[in-house]
C-alpha cells in the first residue's frame, strides 16, 4: 500500500463490480471488493480454502476502511443509477410509440425487451445500440413531449 500526497482517483480496466443486491453474483461481488479493499499478497490472505468469498467478506470487514467503506457503498449507488437510467430509457421510448399502439422491437438491443428487469450486462454499449435504431420520427416525437 502506499499514501500519495495528491489526491488520486484510480480507473479500474477489466469487468465491472458487480452489483451487490444480487444473489446470481454474490460470490463475484465479494470477491471484488476483498480484492480491492483488504490488504493481500496472496490469495490466502483474502480467503480461505474451503471458505466461500461471502463468508471471507464477511470475516474480513474490519480491514475495510471508512473511507473504503464509502466507495464500496457509491459503486452500489451507481449500479442503482444505471438501472434508473435504464427503465427511464425504455419508458420514455415507449410513450413516443404511442401513437403506433405498438413498440417496434428493433429499437430495443437484442437483448433486452420492454419487460426485462435491469441486467448489469447491459451497458453502454446496448444503450448506444437503442439509440442508434431510433428513427427521425421517434426523435421528433421525444422532442415534441418535453
Amino acid at each position: 500500500m502506499m499514501k500519495h500526497i495528491e489526491h488520486r482517483v484510480p480507473i479500474l480496466y477489466g469487468p465491472q463490480i458487480p452489483r451487490r443486491d444480487r444473489e446470481d453474483t454474490q460470490e463475484r461481488y465479494c470477491r471484488a471488493i476483498l480484492t480491492l479493499f483488504v490488504p493481500w499478497r496472496t490469495v490466502f490472505d483474502l480467503c480461505d480454502v474451503n471458505q466461500k468469498w461471502e463468508d471471507a467478506l464477511s470475516s474480513r470487514q474490519h480491514h475495510i476502511s471508512g473511507h473504503s467503506q464509502n466507495i464500496i457503498y457509491n459503486i452500489q449507488i451507481l449500479h442503482e443509477c444505471k438501472k434508473d437510467r435504464h427503465e427511464h430509457l425504455v419508458k420514455v421510448i415507449t410513450e413516443a410509440q404511442v401513437e403506433n399502439d405498438t413498440i417496434e422491437p428493433e429499437l430495443f438491443p437484442k437483448n433486452q425487451s420492454s419487460y426485462d428487469e435491469y441486467d448489469d450486462t447491459s451497458d453502454t454499449e446496448d444503450l448506444l445500440e437503442l439509440l442508434g435504431n431510433l428513427n427521425d420520427s421517434t426523435t421528433v416525437a421525444m422532442n415534441s413531449m418535453k
